[in-house]
């Protein structure tokens, strides 16, 4: 009866017509998941700087976060600064809200948004291993001829427990009536069933722009790097798609780094401005002149030996050479006596 109830209520919006590209550059509050020890699920690739007890440490951390609950928390922040939070957590107030699990098996669940709201906790069935999809709509704004703000944060979490079994339908996207704008990878979503919220540097990835389960022509998204500050536009082409190939600054001391994907749709008819954001962990490359230091010097040990061998040969072989010339000289001069 309520998905009943929002469906019907959204019949106008979806009748409603077209909506309108927002410029870009504009102050505008954004909401984003943040996945608690998010780093702990990165592969570091600075691991040879570690000795073996803080590598066994690392790799313990990684499992028991792997088979352990997410926690998630909401960051609200502007979209010119939107890895860094509010510090009054009064400036972004939602009217309502509520927010959307989606279990690898097709389950979903929602939960009603409260001020007290502080976490969100995932999975509830620990053996059940894939990609959960955490979403929400939450309204805010509205007031003094400002358009009304309808906020839609959206994280990938894979869970995996090595005695858990596979969830059966994963996907990218939510496609419900409640989260009408929302970004994804434009893939199926069986060919990985754990990841997706990762990316690697250098490498082209294909996203898609979903408005009202729909793919969304002409939208405008910006990709935001956390740690290097990088900033890009891309604009979907008619199947709502655009490629992206994330930034890799090595200068930055952390083994990762995390981009936001933005996207803002402006109905003008209902005076409501549509934000969705997608965080994405980004991998860090191991700098090309450490990723093959140990190549080079263990070519250069085996040169080194190699020299060193036949150095040693060729100073035997003019010893023994030198022995024959005397022994040689010896038997001819008592020849002659």
């Amino acid at each position: 009866m309520r998905r009943l109830c929002i469906i019907l209520g959204l019949i106008p919006f979806l009748l409603g017509v077209a909506p309108d590209l927002v410029s870009a550059g504009q102050s505008l509050p954004v909401c984003s998941w943040h996945l608690a020890e998010e780093g702990l699920y990165v592969y570091r690739f600075d691991m040879d700087r570690l000795n073996w007890r803080q590598i066994r440490d690392e790799r313990q951390q990684r499992q028991r976060v792997q088979e352990s609950p997410k926690h998630l928390s909401l960051v609200r922040a502007d979209l010119a600064a939107p890895f860094i939070p509010f510090a009054n957590r009064d400036q972004t107030i939602f009217e309502n809200g509520e927010v959307l699990t989606r279990a690898p098996d097709g389950g979903s669940a929602k939960v009603t948004f409260s001020k007290d709201l502080g976490e969100i906790v995932i999975p509830e069935d620990l053996g059940l291993n894939g990609r959960y999809l955490v979403g929400g709509h939450f309204v805010a704004g509205g007031n003094a001829g400002k358009p009304r703000l309808h906020l839609y944060p959206k994280i990938m979490v894979g869970h995996y427990r090595h005695d858990g079994r596979p969830g059966s339908t994963p996907a990218f996207f939510f496609n419900d009536p409640a989260i009408a704008l929302e970004i994804g990878p434009a893939r199926s979503p069986q060919m990985n069933r754990m990841g997706g919220g990762f990316q690697r540097p250098h490498d082209e990835y294909v996203m898609e722009v979903r408005y009202l389960g729909r793919p969304l022509a002409g939208a405008t998204v910006d990709a935001i790097g956390e740690g290097s500050g990088w900033r890009r536009e891309y604009r979907t082409d008619a199947s709502g798609r655009f490629t992206v190939i994330p930034f890799d600054d090595r200068s930055r001391p952390r083994h990762y780094d995390k981009m936001l994907y933005v996207v803002k749709v402006e109905e003008p008819q209902r005076n409501a401005l549509h934000i969705a954001t997608l965080p994405m962990i980004i991998f860090r490359n191991r700098p090309e002149w450490t990723s093959h230091i140990w190549g080079y010097a263990t070519w250069a040990g085996f040169g080194l030996a190699g020299a060193c061998l036949l150095a040693g040969g060729a100073m035997l072989r003019n010893r023994r050479q030198q022995r024959q010339t005397l022994v040689r000289f010896d038997q001819c001069r008592i020849k002659e006596e």
